[in-house]
């Protein structure tokens, strides 16, 4: 049994409570599973630690590393070489004018510097160790933020970074939103480490549209989908997307699930893909969601026979705080037609 942890990301929407459900109720117990909007890669790492060959892909770089370094990657650790790696102050004050637009809107002048230096450092490492270190400094950026998310208003982020008020508020100073960047990665270092392992099967990360991977990507046995639906909190460019914007690494797509008017739309296309490429399907979705589950149904009858769907308690939180209880997780299976 796979003693290795699925690492702290602070991922909104992010199924770690559930994953091993959803996994347990894979319609094949080994194979090939594509997680085609991984996300935090909860579910995907999930899915390795059960010894399926995993394929997880996600449109937005921050995912596509994490994916990189404890997906794809079953050995390769982070080295303390990092700390060492020298940074010109020209070439360092050449990154903060281009990232300088994060400077009081998402993070304190000083801290933008910070940044444009470690920024650096990710562009000089290579391979996995690249990748782990860049998903190290996501979780930095994201743990010096209220609310884990970075489309909150400065005036907010200011507040809540301001200690003394958090504990008069509270009653706890949240001093970690205050240390520096470095020290969030050197304490979650080893965490990240000993996440990665190897479940001897050939997993791939993939950043891509979810559309143009159905069309070139070889078939697999299940694919699980997770999509963005437009009743939630859903729009994860703006929760995370500076990140890939301050890498350079953002992709435009037509292809949105959050909007309520396409969603459909998409989502019949998507499963058409869907069918060409796989002979079972897993969706989730919450008993929330609107188009609601009979609306899935009826798009997932297209194409596929539903052998069951399922039912779980799962409640949702937002930054430690609980949101409605009455929220359950629901898994659509489905086997292909014919």
């Amino acid at each position: 049994m796979n003693e290795n942890k699925y690492p702290t990301v602070n991922y909104i929407g992010n199924k770690l409570k559930i994953a091993d459900w959803i996994v347990d109720n894979m319609p094949i117990k080994e194979g090939k599973v594509l997680d085609i909007f991984a996300g935090g890669c909860s579910v995907s790492y999930a899915l390795k630690t059960a010894g399926y060959t995993v394929y997880a892909n996600d449109m937005l770089y921050s995912n596509y590393a994490l994916a990189k370094a404890i997906i794809e990657n079953n050995s390769i650790t982070l080295k303390d070489e990092y700390t060492s790696i020298n940074v010109e102050s020209k070439e360092i004050s050449k990154k903060y004018k281009k990232i300088k637009f994060l400077s009081d809107k998402v993070y304190f002048d000083y801290e933008v510097k910070e940044l444009s230096k470690l920024v650096l450092i990710a562009e000089q490492l290579s391979g996995y160790e690249k990748y782990i270190f860049i998903s190290l400094l996501r979780r930095a950026m994201i743990r010096k933020i209220p609310y884990s998310r970075m489309n909150i208003k400065w005036e907010e982020i200011k507040k809540f970074r301001d200690e003394e008020y958090s504990y008069r508020m509270y009653g706890r100073y949240r001093s970690y939103h205050n240390k520096e960047f470095l020290s969030h990665i050197e304490k979650n270092k080893l965490e990240y480490n000993t996440s990665i392992f190897d479940n001897l099967k050939d997993n791939k990360a993939y950043q891509t549209d979810a559309f143009e991977l159905l069309q070139t990507i070889e078939p697999v046995d299940v694919i699980y989908l997770d999509p963005p639906y437009p009743s939630t909190m859903n729009d994860y460019y703006a929760f995370y997307g500076y990140f890939d914007e301050i890498f350079n690494k953002k992709i435009k797509t037509k292809n949105t699930f959050i909007d309520k008017t396409t969603f459909i739309t998409n989502f019949d296309v998507l499963l058409e893909l869907c069918q060409r490429k796989t002979d079972y399907i897993v969706i989730s979705l919450n008993n929330k969601t609107k188009p609601g589950l009979l609306e899935i149904e009826q798009i997932v009858t297209k194409y596929f026979d539903i052998t069951s769907i399922l039912e779980k308690p799962h409640v949702y939180k937002v930054t430690g705080k609980e949101n409605k209880k009455t929220n359950n997780e629901v898994l659509i299976i489905g086997r292909k037609r014919g």
